[in-house]
């Protein structure tokens, strides 16, 4: 091994997946920046004798860089290098530049668009690592996550997508490397500072101010400062619930900081709130926006040289002059300066130029050295919301789907369920979206205007303060599979209604209402698939024609057609029926029986002649009871029957054939005031018991 190889005693070296040797590859210094709810970022110097070492074998390999620390232990930062750049020749060595990243930070090369559906934001997270297959993650939650019933992706990459779910819900996370070795970092989720444990090994650690590194203690504060500054004292939040629309969804959290300045009452108000009527929900969306905010009222910030100082751990302080500060303190941040000192090999001068080296705060000789930052560990952590919310400000098309089988596939607020061009996992049935609500022309309190879009129709789709969780149905379009009703451009002066019947209907089944505007052939058009109901709670009135007397018969101006192939039922439940024709016949014709009830009383008045025709079948007229009254007032009444006409009353009748008349009664009484006439060529009378016969003069000849 050359002079200055790195070896396993060395305190400071590196190993990784990739081919090369560990004295193919030395590690000259490393800057190593952490915070949590961020992303590791390492700058790694190294050096290698190869001079035509292969940058593509390096690139997407695991590096870890080993560190020794107190009491034997070693310290370890891993990550992925996802870029590598080759410097200059330095001392015979080819010098190198290398940034490494953490597995979390491949998720920032990719972006989707989808829906997720009744999962909560953990199970959102643990699916989408699942599909790149990373397993490399711990879950250390306090805290329960509600379900989301809709929750878009929406042309983001999966490390925005996951991390404004995080910011959300108050999950934060860091970065653990005890076993990283060639392998993948493990990434722990939190939400609580139960989460964090003190360093390893050293869990108090002394202030010893100096500018000499060489008189500090090897694991000691050597710089600290403390900080506060203004944060809001109130986060109030606000939503909408379309099914309590009157309800106040109004929810608050105030700061939990000690700060006494006159700003504590500044408020951060923000509509929508993302949890609907989940008031509950609400609640917890503002605790967490305001514990977010009251994180970064009271900091610290120091520089180290404790090795063992990790992001995400915890220490004690003590020694401070100031006993205010000697308290327990959650680290939030870091950047380790790590270098090899000289002595190794590696001459301080070079004859090419150092280009693209790492700087470093001084040039002090320390191996190591971290600048952190902290905050006290009574005080909740919460990352802020920096994450991008996709914001859509344009109309998307979308295809209405539902259940197979179904035409319509709707609930009781005539919402649909839609599939966008974009979603490339849904299976456009009932389950590809939450339900979307439909915009119409008119609403009001069971009264307006109701069109369901039905599926495989193309809908037009905006949301709701821009945000992909909340789309709304304000439209529908035409298309090559769904055409419209009338030929186009053929018929471009019609207008109209055309509906289908539902289900399986063909295209001969519908109801319509067309208008057609062409100049001299105008025509509003109806059609009932099935049955008319028609209401008028007070007058109708239908006009057909106008004043113009040169045209006229079937099919001129002023005619009314109505052909109806079954049943007219009509019925006036209160007032008058009117019937008035002021020129003109009517003729009524009738192929079968017809039945006429009247309860009440019938007129009816005939200015000229009045005749019935029977052609075949009888003729009865019966009144229950009441009479009968037949009255020509200046003209004759005639009676004629073929075969016979007969009067009666009880056991008297009379009866009239073509050769006789016969009068049959109890008792018959024949009165005339004047004279009397009886004549026939033979006469007979005939009392079987008496026959009287008297007169003041009775002649018999």
């Amino acid at each position: 091994m050359a002079q200055g190889m790195q070896s396993k005693e060395w305190p400071l070296r590196i190993t990784g997946s990739y081919s090369y040797g560990e004295d193919e590859l030395v590690i000259r210094r490393a800057i190593v920046t952490e915070k949590l709810g961020e992303l590791t970022d390492i700058q790694v110097e190294v050096l290698s004798p190869d001079k035509s070492i292969a940058l593509d074998k390096l690139l997407g390999k695991i590096m870890t860089i080993h560190m020794a620390a107190a009491k034997g232990a070693e310290r370890k930062f891993t990550g992925t290098i996802v870029r590598v750049e080759r410097l200059a020749l330095r001392d015979g060595f080819v010098q190198l530049l290398a940034e490494l990243r953490p597995w979390f930070w491949m998720l920032d090369q990719t972006t989707d668009s989808r829906i997720f559906q009744n999962m909560t934001a953990v199970q959102i997270i643990e699916k989408i690592f699942g599909e790149y297959a990373f397993s490399d993650f711990k879950k250390s939650l306090s805290a329960s996550y509600q379900q989301r019933e809709y929750c878009v992706q929406y042309r983001e990459t999966d490390f925005d997508f996951i991390s404004r779910l995080m910011q959300e819900e108050g999950i934060y996370y860091y970065f653990d490397y005890a076993n990283a070795e060639r392998k993948l970092e493990t990434l722990v989720l939190c939400d609580d500072v139960s989460a964090h444990k003190p360093i390893e090994g050293i869990s108090t650690v002394e202030y010893r101010p100096g500018d000499d590194y060489k008189q500090r203690l090897p694991d000691c504060v050597s710089e600290w400062a403390s900080s506060q500054e203004v944060v809001p004292g109130v986060v109030s939040l606000r939503d909408f619930d379309f099914n309590t629309p009157n309800a106040k969804l109004d929810v608050r959290a105030n700061t939990k900081t000690k700060a006494t300045h006159n700003y504590k009452s500044y408020e951060l108000y923000d509509a929508p709130g993302h949890y609907y009527k989940e008031t509950k929900l609400g609640t917890t969306r503002a605790q967490v926006r305001m514990e977010a905010e009251d994180a970064r009222f009271d900091r610290r910030r120091g520089r180290a040289s404790v090795r063992a100082m990790e992001v995400g751990k915890t220490f004690t302080l003590k020694e401070h002059p100031e006993k205010a500060q000697n308290d327990d303190f959650l680290i939030t941040g870091a950047t380790y300066y790590l270098q090899t000192t000289e002595g190794y090999g590696f001459e301080k001068n070079s004859q090419d130029l150092d280009t693209g080296a790492l700087e470093f705060p001084d040039d002090g000789g320390e191996m190591f050295m971290v600048e952190f930052e902290a905050q006290p560990k009574s005080v909740k952590y919460r990352s802020p919301l920096t994450a991008p919310w996709p914001e859509i400000s344009g109309l998307h098309t979308a295809i209405v789907t539902g259940k197979s089988g179904e035409e319509i596939w709707t609930d009781k607020h005539g919402r649909i369920k839609v599939q966008f061009h974009w979603d490339r996992e849904g299976k456009k049935d009932e389950n590809t979206t939450c339900w979307v609500r439909v915009v119409t022309p008119w609403s009001g309190k069971n009264w307006g205007m109701v069109s369901i879009p039905r599926i495989g129709q193309e809908v037009v789709i905006q949301f709701e303060e821009g945000d992909p969780d909340r789309p709304i149905c304000t439209g529908m379009l035409y298309n090559a599979d769904t055409m419209p009703p009338y030929a186009l451009p053929a018929n471009q002066t019609q207008t109209g209604i055309k509906t289908r019947s539902s289900k399986g209907g063909s295209a001969e089944m519908f109801n319509e209402l067309m208008f057609e505007d062409k100049k001299g052939e105008e025509l509003v058009r109806f059609q009932a698939q099935k049955d008319h109901e028609k209401l008028v709670k007070n007058m109708s009135t239908i006009t057909v024609g106008y004043d113009k007397l040169d045209k006229g018969g079937n099919g001129g101006d002023g005619c009314l057609s109505q052909v109806v192939k079954k049943n007219v039922d009509e019925t006036i439940k209160e007032g008058d029926h009117t019937f008035k024709i002021e020129t003109g016949s009517q003729t009524v014709e009738i192929k079968t029986d017809q039945t006429e009830t009247v309860e009440g009383k019938s007129t009816r008045t005939v200015t000229g002649n009045n005749t019935e025709t029977i052609k075949t079948g009888n003729k009865t007229t019966t009144v229950n009871t009441g009479n009968i009254q037949v009255d020509a007032k200046s003209g004759k009444i005639t009676v004629t029957a073929m075969q016979s006409i007969e009067l009666k009353v009880g056991g008297s009748s009379i009866k009239l054939d073509p050769t006789s008349i016969t009068i049959k009664s109890t008792m018959i009484k024949v009165q005339a005031n004047a004279k009397l006439d009886a004549k026939s060529p033979m006469t007979t009378v005939n009392g079987d018991a008496m026959l009287t016969l008297k007169g003041g003069l009775t002649m018999i000849n």
